[in-house]
C-alpha cells in the first residue's frame, strides 16, 4: 500500500468517526443520555409509535451555510438558508429548531448569543425581503409551492478553526419514535430529525464569502440518504 493510499484511507476514517462523534453529542445533550439509530427514508416512515397517524413530512430545500463577519461588532457567525414547503394534505404547524455542530466538538444551538441587530442587518445584506428569521418563521406553513417560506438561521461563531460541520433540523415531521433508554429504561421520544453535513476547505476565517460544501454521507451512511435532491442530508431518530 502506498502512502498516498495510507493518507486517503486515514482521512475517510476520521471524517467517519467525527460524523459518528457529531450524532453522539447531539442525542446526549438533547435527550440525556439516550441513543439514537439511524434509518432509512422509508423506515423513519414506518416506524413510528404504534397508534400514531396522520403522519406528515415537509419538503425542505436547504441553502448554503456560510460566515458572515459583522461590520458593526466585528464578531463572526454562522448563518444558513432555506426553504420549507407544506405538499402535504393539511396546513401544518411550523416550528423548526436547528443545532450546528463542528469538528471541535461545538455544540451551538441557534440564536444563542446573536443580537437581533445582527440578525436585522445581515437580513438586509442578503436583500431578501420575504426571508424570516427562526422566531419569525414560526407558525402555520399552508399547503403549496405557493405558499413556500424562506428562512435563516444564525450561530455564533467561537471557533473558526473547523472544517467540518454538521447541522440538525427538527420540526420537519411529526414521526416519532419510542425507546428504552439504555440505562434507566425509561421511554425516551426520538424524533425524526434531518442531519446535513458540510465541509469547509482551509481556515474558516479565510472564507468569508465562500458557502460551505455540501458533504455527501461516506458509504455507511449512503442507504439513509435523504433523497437525490439533498446529497448531504439523511432522516436519524434523535
Amino acid at each position: 500500500m502506498n502512502d498516498a493510499t495510507k493518507i486517503t484511507r486515514i482521512t475517510r476514517n476520521t471524517r467517519l468517526r467525527s460524523r459518528w462523534v457529531y450524532s453522539f453529542l447531539g442525542l446526549t445533550l438533547g435527550l440525556m443520555g439516550a441513543f439514537a439509530s439511524t434509518s432509512t427514508s422509508n423506515a423513519a416512515e414506518s416506524a413510528v409509535s404504534v397508534g400514531q397517524v396522520d403522519v406528515w413530512t415537509l419538503d425542505f430545500k436547504p441553502g448554503p451555510l456560510r460566515l458572515y463577519v459583522d461590520p458593526i461588532d466585528g464578531k463572526h457567525y454562522h448563518y444558513f438558508t432555506y426553504r420549507v414547503t407544506n405538499r402535504t394534505a393539511k396546513d401544518r404547524m411550523f416550528a423548526p429548531r436547528a443545532e450546528l455542530f463542528t469538528d471541535k466538538g461545538e455544540i451551538l444551538r441557534s440564536g444563542d448569543g446573536v443580537p437581533s441587530e445582527v440578525s436585522r442587518r445581515l437580513l438586509g445584506l442578503l436583500a431578501q425581503p420575504l426571508m424570516e428569521n427562526e422566531n419569525q418563521i414560526i407558525g402555520d406553513l399552508r399547503q403549496g409551492k405557493e405558499n413556500a417560506r424562506d428562512g435563516i438561521v444564525i450561530w455564533k461563531a467561537t471557533d473558526l478553526d473547523s472544517n467540518e460541520m454538521t447541522i440538525f433540523v427538527t420540526g420537519l415531521s411529526n414521526a416519532f419514535e419510542r425507546v428504552k433508554h439504555p440505562l434507566t429504561q425509561e421511554d425516551v421520544v426520538l424524533r425524526k430529525t434531518l442531519r446535513l453535513d458540510y465541509v469547509t476547505p482551509g481556515n474558516m476565517a479565510d472564507s468569508v464569502r465562500v458557502a460551505a460544501q455540501p458533504a455527501r454521507p461516506e458509504e455507511t451512511d449512503r442507504g439513509n440518504q435523504f433523497h437525490a435532491k439533498i446529497a448531504n442530508g439523511i432522516w436519524i431518530w434523535r
